[in-house]
């Protein structure tokens, strides 16, 4: 009985493919947490800004379920949703101006690098 011999070449490219995949998984699961984060941190922002007016549990209740509706639609009347095109009609109707955002991770560059490098040895 002969054996069956596969073509080096076939191997890598089956290797590069699987872990291609699997780097695109990762990739997505971080895209998917950092959107969720990012809608976390704003919702707070958000929540409390209509603490700070006073606003009713209630209404603050309501106002959480308006913003999870809108954070789960996709398309309103029939129309995607369009980030950029959005901000663009807010900047333009409500004179807002989006470039003041700035988020406060309470890390720096470097120090982000080194805790993940630290994360990546604790999992070898």
């Amino acid at each position: 009985m002969k054996a069956r011999i596969q073509n080096c070449g076939d191997c890598r490219q089956q290797i590069h493919r699987e872990e291609q995949e699997a780097y695109l998984k990762k990739q997505y699961a971080w895209i998917n947490d950092g959107m969720y984060t990012m809608a976390c941190l704003a919702t707070t922002a958000a929540i409390a800004v209509q603490m700070q007016r006073g606003r009713s549990k209630d209404y603050v209740r309501k106002f959480f379920e308006e913003l999870v509706m809108i954070y789960t639609t996709s398309s309103v009347m029939g129309k995607q949703i369009d980030m950029v095109e959005t901000m663009q009609m807010l900047e333009k109707e409500y004179d807002i101006d989006f470039s003041r955002i700035h988020v406060n991770f309470n890390e720096t560059e470097r120090e982000f690098i080194k805790n993940c490098r630290k994360g990546a040895r604790a999992h070898e």
